[in-house]
């Protein structure tokens, strides 16, 4: 845990003089419970020194100062957490703590629990009826001891790289205001990133808790669909996101495996370890994504310190090319509209004078979706995941990396794309974006783990896919990798809410 004296010590480098004396390092400073990790939150919980009901108080009264300029938050339920905290303090002097017994979890504006309303980020459902039962993955953290404060920020029907919407206004990135913290998983990402929360859950059907990890700087998983109980829709999943590994580790561990509610869940579940043998001897493949985006020089000179790094230990790697272009992302957001999750655009057309601007411009993009979309998408998917397993699994590469985004510098006001005439791809970021084509390859595992911080103090992120249900060589090598690269969240390294 990072205290004032280790950044005193540190203050040799100008980015930690610069920022020493910042809001969120003096805050972090003077109440470290926000930022600290779970591992230490439990011990000091079993040792009375500090209790869930003090984290959850020094992470409100963060709320309280920071939110304002982040806003990342649709509904707070304080009193209801303050219950929850009791309660898992009267469990730590019994001694029956659960996993997560205490720990706070920020809740995606997407699962329900009784009495909570779930907006979708719009509109035309910020007045929907509240919930009636919990979804699969709040039984999951209820069961752990997780303490569920507040509800995160989403775009509009969770389809977009931010969170600028009509219902909510603009969330803001914690590393720069000015920018984005991705989406659809915005206001989880920025919550962790504030100090807001210990833990936070994110879903992905198109880079929904990617792109955000990668633009707070945080750990990320997208587990392979039926890892975790979501739903039935294979192009999405729900996963977690944390500051450290060792949390996403934890977070993940509460909520995987199956449900009665949800048919698709695989059985049995899969137990995540703690501690992985290193890297050496790994072969590691690096697909750049340059037909999908090109990536910013900034990005990839952290991708390639990254690369040294594992070279050094003992990794082969080489760069590969899996056949990804831009243009497949149409083949992929039409499948996707071919499914279910296509109702969407029968309720847009419905409430057009609701929507915020560019949610019926992208929509009119996409265009009308049938079966022939979705046997489109179904060719494409079966293309590209023999080309991956041709030029990268068959040839014995453990891992595929690839960056997240091509840039972060995703501005945070989606509003201003037609006044200022900038394409809406590119506006709402999906231009940026090298996430998709694993919700269309949705069986290969993806863990994204932070780069550094790139330019205008923004963090940007990387992916590391697996082989099919391979989870566990992405946690090897994200454990190694959280080792190997230095951490954001410690030594200085904070968000400055400026």
């Amino acid at each position: 845990m990072t205290d004032r004296r280790t950044l005193i010590k540190a203050a040799g480098t100008a980015f930690v003089a610069s920022v020493l004396d910042t809001p969120a390092v003096r805050a972090e400073a003077d109440d470290p419970l926000c930022y600290a990790s779970v591992d230490e939150l439990i011990a000091m919980f079993r040792a009375r020194k500090a209790s869930p009901v003090e984290l959850l108080k020094a992470q409100i009264k963060r709320i309280e100062s920071f939110n304002a300029k982040v806003n990342c938050i649709t509904y707070d339920h304080f009193d209801q957490a303050l219950t929850e905290a009791r309660q898992s303090e009267e469990r730590y002097r019994r001694g029956d703590a659960r996993p997560l017994e205490g720990i706070t979890v920020a809740i995606k504006d997407e699962f329900s629990r009784p009495g909570w309303r779930t907006t979708q980020g719009s509109l035309v459902f910020k007045e929907s009826p509240p919930a009636t039962e919990n979804a699969a993955i709040i039984d999951a953290l209820e069961a752990a001891g997780a303490v569920m404060p507040f509800q995160t920020t989403v775009p509009e029907f969770y389809l977009f790289l931010g969170a600028s919407t009509r219902a909510w206004g603009t969330t803001r990135n914690p590393w720069n205001l000015e920018y984005s913290p991705g989406g659809s998983s915005a206001g989880s990402g920025a919550a962790l990133a504030a100090g807001f929360t210990t833990l936070a859950t994110g879903s992905d059907m198109g880079g929904s808790i990617r792109i955000p990890a990668s633009q707070n700087g945080l750990y990320g998983f997208r587990p392979p669909f039926g890892r975790v109980a979501s739903g039935e829709i294979p192009f999405s999943t729900s996963g977690p996101l944390a500051r450290r590994f060792d949390d996403l580790v934890h977070l993940q561990n509460a909520i995987v495996g199956p449900s009665d509610k949800v048919m698709a869940a695989i059985r049995p579940r899969l137990d995540y370890p703690s501690r992985y043998p290193d890297l050496a001897g790994w072969r590691v493949a690096v697909d750049w994504g340059a037909a999908v985006a090109a990536v910013v020089p900034s990005v990839k000179e952290l991708m390639l310190k990254g690369l040294e790094a594992l070279r050094a230990a003992g990794c082969v790697v080489d760069e590969v090319d899996c056949g990804f272009s831009k243009d497949q992302k149409f083949v992929f957001m039409r499948g996707l509209m071919a499914s279910a999750i296509g109702t969407l655009i029968e309720t847009s057309n419905a409430h057009r004078d609701l929507l915020s601007p560019y949610m019926a411009e992208v929509l009119d993009l996409v265009g009308p979706v049938g079966p022939r979309q979705a046997e489109e998408a179904e060719d494409l998917l079966e293309r590209l995941h023999r080309q991956v397993q041709q030029r990268v699994f068959a040839k014995g590469y453990r891992v595929l990396l690839m960056p997240t985004m091509a840039t972060p510098l995703v501005r945070a006001d989606m509003f201003k794309s037609k006044a200022d005439n900038v394409d809406v791809w590119t506006g709402t970021g999906f231009g940026h974006a090298l996430t998709w084509p694993w919700n269309l390859l949705n069986r290969y595992p993806v863990v994204d783990v932070p780069l550094g911080l790139a330019e205008a103090g923004m963090p940007s992120g990387l992916q590391v896919i697996g082989q099919t249900f391979a989870d566990l060589d992405t946690f090897q090598f994200a454990s190694n990798w959280s080792r190997l690269r230095p951490a954001l969240f410690a030594e200085g390294r904070f968000p400055a809410f400026a």
